[in-house]
């Protein structure tokens, strides 16, 4: 939807290049871009227990590598159309690529886990801008019969970063050290850089544009005492409560100040259409399930089967496939049948695999544990597409852009969120059960399984969501 009101006007979209060479060449530039941002988000899943050992902290603490990242590109997310309009595409790409190789080049040499998390935020900057200026340019750049398939080239590209990290880092960590898993994302970004020095343009001149400055602090804040306190509850309930409770009434007063300012972050009138809401917040609920998963299945082959971190990665690597290969599917069939049954049966699929998951986990039959994941990354692949579509389908042409800005920071705090609260519930069970004396690996193999039932009840909900959701949205088409 989004992508044919960008292009209506004709067969080229506005801002488009003078030939096509031009066009191809920015359109692989993006690609690399996008991959690159995927690739530096996920690179930490499979390093929490090296860190935790290497440091002397819980992984609570550590995730913070993960749930830190993930706040910082959320609020990137919401500053990316303000800095596409003053600096242009090229110094944007510039800025972007700089904070991942800056960030990657320093954390090369980090002394300390607090130094390193600076360098996770400072890599954070460049995800949070590359994922929304990659769909705004291919749509600008792009013939309007090509739009869709250049956008579906881009989600791949963040599908390959995505399968790919894990399996690249857990090779440089187990063989390596730690600090090697920062060459690839440092040496990628410099790389990029030196070729887009001549390669990359802008596709509309850049104008004079504000950011407003304290709604970005209240947006940091706010989303940070938010997943500190999830993430640390089960360790220390008061303080982490007092956090929580903070986090949340700053996040309102972010949303009070976006309904009045003249210039906000996020447009938040798209949240008056309550089908978009629902939408995207089960693509967000999606978003945490399989997040979640790329994080905690990495903890469980580690720590409660005793694998390498390379060997956690290529087991990981085909159920994230699948779930790139099965997004591609449920919005082919989105566009054919639309939304029912589409998502209420992918999260009942997602539940079927969790279900799996978590008894296979409990009997340490790891094929199996691979097996049924396979399925919970599928379900959830079949969610992705057509919860976010059918949302922004329930928008006005003036709203899509900001509602796409919205689907997209709500899916980084869906899985900031996830990650703090699971990765939380597990750190603390692990420190109980070996504090009474309970071996490592059978901590980790319980505090797995009970952090999946969590999961489990949230996809459950989701489910039933989503069933009515999609009756609903079913039923009116009828009726037109």
């Amino acid at each position: 939807m989004q992508q044919k009101s960008d292009t209506r006007a004709g067969t080229q979209a506005k801002g488009a290049p003078s030939n096509a060479d031009e066009g191809k060449t920015l359109l692989v530039m993006v690609l690399a871009c996008s991959f690159l941002a995927s690739f530096a988000q996920t690179m930490m899943n499979i390093a929490l227990p090296e860190v935790a050992d290497k440091f002397g902290i819980t992984l609570s603490m550590a995730n913070w590598l993960i749930v830190g990242y993930t706040v910082v590109a959320a609020t990137s997310i919401t500053l990316e159309a303000f800095l596409l309009g003053k600096l242009g595409l090229r110094r944007l790409f510039f800025v972007g690529a700089g904070a991942i190789a800056l960030g990657s080049g320093l954390a090369l040499i980090a002394p300390d886990f607090p130094t390193l998390v600076v360098c996770r935020l400072v890599q954070a900057v460049g995800t949070g801008l590359f994922y929304p200026t990659a769909t705004s340019v291919i749509s600008q750049i792009s013939p309007q019969n090509l739009v869709g398939v250049r956008l579906a080239l881009n989600s791949g590209a963040i599908a390959v970063g995505l399968a790919v990290s894990p399996v690249v880092s857990g090779l440089l960590l187990t063989y390596f050290g730690w600090r090697t898993m920062f060459i690839v994302p440092c040496a990628f970004a410099l790389v990029l850089m030196v070729v887009g020095w001549s390669r990359m343009h802008n596709v509309r001149h850049p104008h004079n544009s504000k950011a407003d400055i304290p709604s970005v602090f209240l947006s940091l804040v706010g989303l940070g005492a938010l997943v500190y306190g999830l993430g640390e509850i089960a360790h220390d309930f008061v303080p982490s409560a007092l956090a929580l409770v903070a986090g949340l009434v700053v996040l309102a007063l972010f949303a009070r100040r976006q309904l009045k300012v003249p210039n906000p972050l996020l447009n938040l009138h798209s949240l008056g259409h309550p089908l978009f809401t629902i939408g995207i917040g089960l693509n967000m609920l999606g978003a945490m399930v399989s997040f979640s998963l790329s994080v905690l299945l990495p903890l469980y082959y580690e720590g409660a089967e005793g694998m390498t971190a390379f060997l956690a990665g290529v087991l990981l690597l085909g159920p994230v496939l699948v779930n790139a290969a099965f997004l591609f599917v449920g919005g082919k069939v989105y566009d054919r049948r639309g939304i029912w049954p589409l998502v209420p049966g992918g999260f009942v699929l997602a539940l079927v695999g969790l279900v799996g998951v978590i008894a296979a986990s409990g009997q340490r039959i790891v094929w199996v544990v691979v097996l049924v994941s396979v399925i919970a990354y599928a379900g959830v692949g079949f969610v992705t597409a057509p919860s976010k579509t059918a949302g922004l389908a329930e928008l006005p042409p003036s709203m899509l852009r900001s509602g796409s800005a919205l689907n997209s920071t709500f899916v980084q705090i869906g899985e900031a969120v996830g990650s703090a609260l699971f990765v939380g519930v597990l750190s603390s069970d692990v420190l109980h059960a070996t504090a009474a004396g309970v071996a490592k690996s059978e901590a980790y193999a319980a505090g797995f399984a009970h952090t999946l039932f969590i999961t489990l009840v949230i996809a459950a909900a989701a489910a039933v969501l989503a069933f009515f959701y999609a009756r609903t949205l079913q039923k009116r088409s009828k009726k037109e």
